[in-house]
Formats: C-alpha cells, sequence, structure tokens
C-alpha cells in the first residue's frame, strides 16, 4: 500500500510540478533569432527558476466540432492559483529543473530519490481546480460510468507543510465510499513518500515504469511528464520569430512565436521510434500496434502529409518582460486543425460515408495557457482549520 500511495502522490506532484515555474527550462528554443532576442528570452528562463513566490492562472481546453462519430464537444479546465516554495524546495530545484528525459526522471528517483521529497515538502500552494464538460459530454460520461457527472466541477485544494488538503464537496458523489462527505480531507503524502524514498521504494517504481512493468496509465503519466520536460527533442522541427510587444496588466512584453512543422515531424524517424518504444512499453495498452503496423501507418502518413496536414497549425507563444529583471509572464500552446476539406476529400475518395463528411466546419482545436503573476510577492497561504486529516501511518497500514 505504501508503494501505491508513494507512486500516487508521486505521478500527482510531477504533474502540477511541470505547471510550475520552479521547472521552467533554462533556456528556451532560439532558431534562428537575434543575439540579443535570444539572450532575452534565455534570460527570462533562467530567471523564472529563482522566483519563490507567484500566482498564476491557467486555462487548458478543447473544443470539437463536426467530427464524425463525435458529438461536438467543448472541454474546459481553468487554474487559478498561488504558490510559494520553502528553503528545501528551492534546494532542490536545481535538481528537477535539469529533468530532459525520462531516463533524467529515472535517475533522479534511484539516485537523488530525497530531491523529489524536499520539493514536495518544501512546496507550497493554494489552488482551485474548475472543469468545465458540457451537457453533452456529461451526459455520455454519465451513462458510461453510472455517476451522475457534472457539466460543472471545481476542486479546491491546498499544500502546506507536505499535507495535501482536498475540498472533497463537489467529487465525492463521483468516488466509492465517499459519497456523503463534505469538506476539507488531508492526505498526508510527505511522511509516505519520504518513508518509501528511504526504503527504495521509489526507485523500484522507476524501474519498473521505465522497464514497462508497472501500470500503464502511470508509466504514460511518467513519460508525458519527460516529454514535456523536453521541447529540445521537437527542435529539428521548429522555427521561431520575435512577434509583436504587447502590454500584460501593465508590464512591456516581448512576444515570441514558435511553429511547429508537424508533417516533418510524424514522418520524421526520430517520431517513429518515439511510437515504437511507447508501444513496446505497454503505455499504449494490450493492443498496441506492433512495431510493423507503426512503420506501415507512418508510412502511408508520409505518403499523404500535404493532403492530412492542410488546415492544420501548432504554435507556441511565449511572452517576456522587457525591463530587467525579465521574467516568462505568459505561455500559450495552441493546437488547430481544420478538417472541412479533408472529410469533403474522404467522402468523395469513397474512404468516408458521404453522409459523414458534412457540409459545414469540423475542427479539433487545443489550447494551453499559462500567465504568471505578482512574482516574488509574499502569497498567504494556509491550510484549512477544520480538515479531516488522513494520517500516514492509517495510509501506509492499508492492504
Amino acid at each position: 500500500m505504501r508503494s501505491k500511495l508513494a507512486s500516487l502522490a508521486l505521478v500527482f506532484i510531477l504533474l502540477l510540478a511541470s505547471f510550475s515555474t520552479a521547472l521552467a527550462q533554462e533556456a528556451l528554443f532560439c532558431g534562428d533569432l537575434e543575439e540579443a532576442d535570444c539572450a532575452l528570452l534565455t534570460t527570462a528562463a533562467v530567471n523564472l527558476q529563482s522566483v519563490s513566490s507567484y500566482q498564476a492562472s491557467a486555462t487548458y481546453s478543447v473544443d470539437l466540432a463536426g467530427i464524425p462519430g463525435l458529438p461536438d464537444t467543448a472541454v474546459a479546465v481553468d487554474v487559478e492559483g498561488a504558490f510559494s516554495y520553502g528553503e528545501s524546495a528551492q534546494a532542490a530545484m536545481s535538481v528537477l529543473a535539469g529533468l530532459q528525459t525520462q531516463e533524467d526522471l529515472t535517475n533522479v528517483m534511484v539516485e537523488s530519490p530525497e530531491a523529489i521529497v524536499d520539493f514536495y515538502n518544501g512546496w507550497s500552494f493554494d489552488m482551485e481546480i474548475s472543469a468545465s464538460l458540457g451537457e453533452a459530454l456529461a451526459g455520455v460520461l454519465s451513462a458510461d460510468t453510472g455517476y451522475a457527472i457534472p457539466a460543472e466541477l471545481s476542486v479546491p485544494l491546498v499544500l502546506q507543510e507536505g499535507v495535501l488538503y482536498v475540498d472533497v464537496t463537489e467529487i465525492a458523489p463521483l468516488l466509492d465510499g465517499m459519497q456523503d462527505l463534505t469538506g476539507w480531507i488531508g492526505f498526508e503524502f510527505g511522511p509516505v513518500l519520504a518513508a518509501a524514498a528511504e526504503q527504495g521504494l521509489l526507485a523500484d517504481f522507476a524501474a519498473q515504469a521505465d522497464g514497462g512493468a508497472g501500470d500503464a496509465a502511470t508509466a504514460g503519466a511518467l513519460a508525458g511528464v519527460a516529454l514535456l520536460s523536453n521541447p529540445g527533442a521537437f527542435e529539428p522541427f521548429m522555427s521561431i520569430e520575435r512577434g509583436e510587444d504587447i502590454d500584460l496588466d501593465g508590464t512591456e512584453a516581448a512576444t515570441f512565436v514558435t511553429t511547429l512543422d508537424i508533417a516533418s515531424l510524424i514522418s520524421s524517424p526520430e517520431f517513429v521510434e518515439l511510437v515504437k518504444s511507447l508501444a513496446a512499453s505497454g503505455v499504449l495498452g494490450e493492443g498496441a500496434p506492433s512495431a510493423a503496423d507503426i512503420d506501415q501507418a507512418l508510412a502511408m502518413v508520409g505518403m499523404m502529409g500535404p493532403v492530412l496536414f492542410q488546415g492544420l497549425s501548432a504554435e507556441s507563444v511565449t511572452a517576456v518582460g522587457i525591463e530587467e529583471p525579465s521574467y516568462v509572464l505568459a505561455q500559450s500552446n495552441s493546437f488547430n486543425w481544420d478538417l472541412a476539406g479533408l472529410l469533403q476529400m474522404a467522402a468523395m475518395s469513397g474512404a468516408l460515408p458521404p453522409e459523414m463528411a458534412g457540409t459545414g466546419a469540423a475542427s479539433v482545436d487545443i489550447l494551453a495557457e499559462v500567465i504568471n503573476s505578482a512574482l516574488n510577492e509574499a502569497q498567504e497561504i494556509e491550510a484549512p482549520a477544520d480538515a479531516l486529516i488522513v494520517p500516514a501511518e492509517a495510509m501506509m497500514q492499508q492492504p
């Protein structure tokens, strides 16, 4: 039980930490930027790592419209929070901020697990995660799960001195055995994680995830964190230019627009090997395609690229303060795919029934945006006074 709890806590920490300014990259992609522009962008990223407290708001949204066989869907997740790093967290940053690959993450869990423990125990936040699923999607999920999934959902979270507090009022009805609970519950994950690190359980977990022997969803989460923390893997397929300067809440900021050539990426040997390694690890599940299937499918994608990726764009915009000290103030990543022409072509070729092609817009739009503010300003983060505490001992004693 202790190993499972430590694994869950670790994945949760890493996923949240990918949203953290503390683990920002020391150097962002510069491409063919002028030397002065590259220096501004890099300095802003480095300065962001020294921030000890800040506020942030984030939006993650997915919009599907006119896709055959799928209902029109608009899903949005908003995060608002205040964050602070104590001395132990700041000391651990130098280790965790250098993660570039899943192998790096595995090495830290094996050789320096105390860095993960110190980061978690020294990190504090007070945030609220709000999700909007829409009535149609909520209805589908409710029918599939047997639970009444709400169209709107909000979950407040507080992390203080190693205890994660969750207001379960809105999510309790969706959890077995917790339907009648309300209010705040605190989980002492800090001691669980520390005990796991001391006894080598994090190293064991890392070996299982790295070798594909562990839970596929957990391995997938770790792979996703490693991929997100290693944008350099995409650099051969990226281009960047300085955009227009903007005013961001009274601060003059320079913008840098990075574009990803998805057609070249997907037809590259690097992408083929990435998909093969994910399939071999078990992350894609028991029905994962074989290496031969992947080669055949991606070869077809390479030939059909100009048609398949017509109307597709992937773009990242980074805003950094111009005045010293400069920081990364905002980051947005967008993926947009206009599928109307492709669907009509598929219907004309017989690959798709004409009635499924539709006559209107068909698109996929994905947006992730984070805005940082109140950098290095003190944040008042307090543990809920009336929380029900689940002690570490009780969690570790469970079968």
